[in-house]
This record gives structure tokens, C-alpha cells and sequence, in this order.
């Protein structure tokens, strides 16, 4: 193990765009890795945490790049939350930053895994994020909520994931819900904490959320008789649409179809 490796990183990393994106920019998806509830200690740059959200961030780049979206991942600079800290979310608020002087004002996606969902959650009001998606996030009683104001979340959920509680995002997607906020949620029968299983069920969940989110208002008629929307992009659609609590517990079935 480098010494890079077991040293707290003095500062996050942003890491060069996954696919190039031919053409102008016209929304940004930033990806953000797990963690750990305390340690100040710096990710592992191959570790399982951050290689995963970059297997991710490689299965949907190339469409997104190819209608001008670019796809980022991130690494924080301490693998913990660390209590009041609140470590990855100024991290967060870091990268969207960097991506904003990179690309202008374009809208931006942040999606997270774990603690990284829960970073995403509350940076949800950086500067020009439009929608945020948590991935098996970890959600606390008590987690704010009044920084979805104005953006739209989703999260996903595995029934079998025994790290994070998918009884706590559904928690804190109701109240978030009550609280006049445009959120939906997603469960995926069958599928742990690292999203192995299932795989590409959720990498089809952030291609579509992500399509969602920054490309829907570009689609013009012509645009929209040649390209159909990714697969679950109206599962996604109906979660938003539904009413609580169907809104909320939306099954997703191995088979690819839907269930309240």
C-alpha cells in the first residue's frame, strides 16, 4: 500500500471526465463513493468503495457523453462523515465547484453510494444540481431536508442490504415528501449494499434518472422519433407521479417490471 494511500489526503479529488464528450456540455453527472461512519484516514484509490462507482460511472459515460453530457467521479479526502464534520459534504461542494468553472452553468446530477449518498443528500443545494441520487444510501434519523428545496431525489434501495437501511430511506423520503418536496424511491428485490447484484438494474437506474434530470428539456421532436428513452426512465416518471406512500416503494422486479 502507497503511502498516498494510508495518509489522510490534504484536499478531494476530482477525477478527469470518465468518456469525452464531443461538442458542448450540456449537463454533468458527478459520482461520489462510500465510506465509513469515522476515520480520517484517505480512500483507497482501488479500493471497493471507489472502484465501484467508477465501474458505474463507465457503463453509462459513453450515452451520456454521446448527447453531451459529461460523467465525473470524485474522491473525498477522508474515507469517514466524522460526526459534525460533516467531511464529504464540503467535498462535495468542492467538486461541483471545479465543475462549474470547467463547464460553465450547466445543470448537474450528483450521485452517491452509501456515505456518499448521504453526501449528495445534504450538498443537494450546491450550485446548479438540478436532481441528486442516492444509491443504497446512508440516511440517519433526523437527516435535513431542507436543502432538496427546488431539486428532485431519488433514492434506490436492495432489500438485502444488511449495511445501510432501507427502512431509513424510505423514512426520510416520506418526510421529505410531506415536507412538499419532489422526491421518489426505488427498491430492488434481491440486491445487497454493493449493488454487485442486480448490477445492471442500477446502472440503468442512473442512466435514466440522469437522462431525466439534464436531457429531457433538450429533447425536441425530431430528437425524440430517433432516440427512445433509457430503459426505466418511466419507472422513474411513474415513482415521481405516484402518490405516497407508492411514490416511495416502488419494487423494481428482477424481471424488470414494477410493483407498489
Amino acid at each position: 500500500m502507497s503511502r498516498e494511500e494510508i495518509h489522510p489526503a490534504s484536499e478531494p479529488r476530482l477525477d478527469p471526465p470518465v468518456h469525452p464528450v464531443r461538442g458542448g456540455v450540456v449537463g454533468v453527472v458527478l459520482l461520489a463513493h462510500g465510506g465509513k461512519e469515522t476515520s480520517h484516514e484517505a480512500p483507497h484509490r482501488r479500493g471497493g468503495p471507489v472502484t465501484r462507482m467508477r465501474m458505474i460511472a463507465r457503463a453509462v459515460a459513453p450515452r451520456l457523453a454521446g448527447r453531451g453530457v459529461a460523467v465525473h467521479t470524485m474522491c473525498f479526502r477522508y474515507q469517514g462523515w466524522n460526526g459534525a464534520e460533516r467531511a464529504p459534504v464540503p467535498d462535495v461542494w468542492w467538486a461541483a465547484a471545479r465543475l462549474t468553472e470547467r463547464y460553465g452553468e450547466v445543470p448537474l446530477v450528483l450521485a452517491g453510494h452509501s456515505l456518499g449518498g448521504r453526501a449528495v443528500v445534504n450538498a443537494a443545494d450546491a450550485p446548479g444540481v438540478v436532481g441528486v441520487l442516492g444509491l443504497a444510501p446512508w440516511l440517519p434519523a433526523q437527516e435535513p431536508t431542507g436543502q432538496l428545496a427546488g431539486r428532485r431525489l431519488l433514492l434506490a434501495h436492495g432489500t438485502r442490504d444488511r449495511v445501510t437501511s432501507p427502512r431509513s430511506s424510505y423514512e426520510y423520503a416520506a418526510r421529505a415528501r410531506a415536507e412538499g418536496h419532489d422526491v421518489a424511491r426505488i427498491v430492488l428485490p434481491g440486491s445487497g449494499h454493493t449493488m454487485l447484484s442486480r448490477a445492471r438494474d442500477w446502472n440503468r437506474l442512473v442512466l435514466a434518472f440522469s437522462h431525466t434530470c439534464l436531457l429531457e428539456q433538450h429533447v425536441v421532436a425530431a430528437d425524440a422519433n430517433r432516440t427512445r428513452p433509457p430503459r426505466y426512465a418511466d419507472v422513474i416518471a411513474e415513482a415521481f407521479q405516484a402518490a405516497a406512500p407508492e411514490g416511495l416503494q416502488r419494487v423494481l422486479t428482477p424481471a424488470g417490471r414494477v410493483r407498489s
